[in-house]
Order: structure tokens, then sequence, then C-alpha cells
């Protein structure tokens, strides 16, 4: 997931976020309008326009896609976010070798970008290269320790390896450096509740239930949390 810009305004990182949440529930057209609202609130963000570059790219869209790649040379993207586009876009369409590379590319280009080993971490764990993708997540962390792009993918990591104490440790950093960060709330509400400690599971899943209504997850999460509650009264 791209992470924030952090001269945006209020208003666009809202929208930002929200074009987030639905490429990650897999609302395409929702997160073409968020996105573009965005822009609307903040059209000189390079970094928006790379987001909007890959949902045009998920869309099909390749013709506005091809614009808005010529606004972004334009706001002087450099040959790394390029290669994070295009890795970025590979992945959203499940060729997941081809985003790896892109990845590991925009490494060798940009050391110290966290954003990159996250995004490499992520695809890596999609591919079970268990050990790459942990070892791309401390790398991460080791830039960005508060970050929560990198103490998200850490999180994700360990969490899938069963290494739950760890994870959520991980998580929970992450949810604190953003606490609209959807997909690690779930995360870490999924944590909470395996750990017993089911009240601040609640909170996890009545936010991202407020947030995304009709997402089958959500909705099964918070059912679940709120039944050992209840059942625990008896």
């Amino acid at each position: 997931m791209p992470s924030l810009c952090l001269y945006m305004s209020s208003s666009s990182i809202d929208f930002y976020n929200d074009a987030v949440s639905a490429v990650q529930a897999g609302k395409l057209p929702e997160a073409l309008s968020a996105i573009e609202s965005s822009l609307t609130e903040d059209p000189n963000d390079a970094q928006t326009w790379q987001f909007y570059v890959v949902v045009l790219d998920a869309l099909g869209r390749t013709q506005d896609a091809a614009k808005a790649t010529s606004k972004l040379k334009e706001l002087g993207l450099d040959e790394a976010d390029h290669l994070l586009m295009k890795a970025a876009s590979a992945a959203g369409s499940g060729d997941l070798k081809s985003a790896i590379a892109h990845y590991e590319a925009a490494a060798e280009l940009a050391p110290a970008r966290a954003e990159i080993q996250a995004g490499l971490a992520l695809v890596l764990m999609r591919c079970e290269f268990t050990a790459d993708a942990l070892f791309a997540a401390r790398r991460a962390v080791a830039i960005d320790p508060d970050g929560a792009t990198s103490n998200y993918a850490l999180g994700h990591v360990l969490r899938r390896t069963e290494k739950n104490e760890a994870a959520l440790e991980a998580l929970t950093k992450a949810v604190a450096a953003d606490s609209e960060f959807l997909v690690a709330l779930y995360e870490q509400g999924m944590l909470l509740t395996d750990a017993g400690r089911n009240e601040e599971a609640l909170s996890n899943f009545e936010k991202l239930h407020a947030a995304q209504p009709e997402d089958p997850s959500a909705i099964q999460a918070l059912a679940t949390v709120r039944q050992r509650l209840a059942e625990a009264q008896k």
C-alpha cells in the first residue's frame, strides 16, 4: 500500500484513505471516485497521481493511465516511483513474479525507502517466500521504525508465520501511527480476539465495520467478538 504524503491536506488524506480502503475491498469504481476527489483537493501530489495510475490500470483504462503517467512525469516522478507503480499494478493483477522483480529493482535504486521494502515483503509473503518476506519487512522497520506501512508489513508476515505476540506488537505500532489503517485494524483485531482480549478487539471491528459496513470480513469479525463477549457475561 502506498504511504501517505506528509504534505497532503487533511481532506485529501481522507479521500486517499477511502481509496486505499476501497481497493482493499475490491471496489475499484469507488476507489477511482475517492482518488479523483483527493486529486481535486490536492492536484499536485505525485503520490496520489501514482495511486491514480494504479487504479486506472486495474480498471483497464490504459489511455487514461498513460495521461496520468504523463502528469506524474511533469511532477518529477523518479525511476524508483515508476517501478513502484509497475510493482503495484503487477501485484494487483496477480503477476507476483513481475511485482517482486519491480520491487527489487526499485529497492536497488532507493534502498532507504521503507515503503519499497514493505511492499516487497507483502508480495513475497503472498508467494510464501517466508524467510525473504521477513527479511524485507525487518528492513522496512529498520528504515522507518514507527511507520504504519513498515510495521504493518512486519506484523502481517509475523502473523502469517504464527508469531502472534510479535505480530501484535508490530500491528499495534502500525495502528498507533495511522488509526485509519483498516487492514492493520483488522489484523490487530483478529490477534486480540485470539488472545482473548475481546473488548479491545470489539473497538477495532466496530471502527472497521463503520468504515466498510458491507465488508463480509468486518461483519463476521464483529459478530464473532460480540458473541464471545455475550457468552462471557452468562
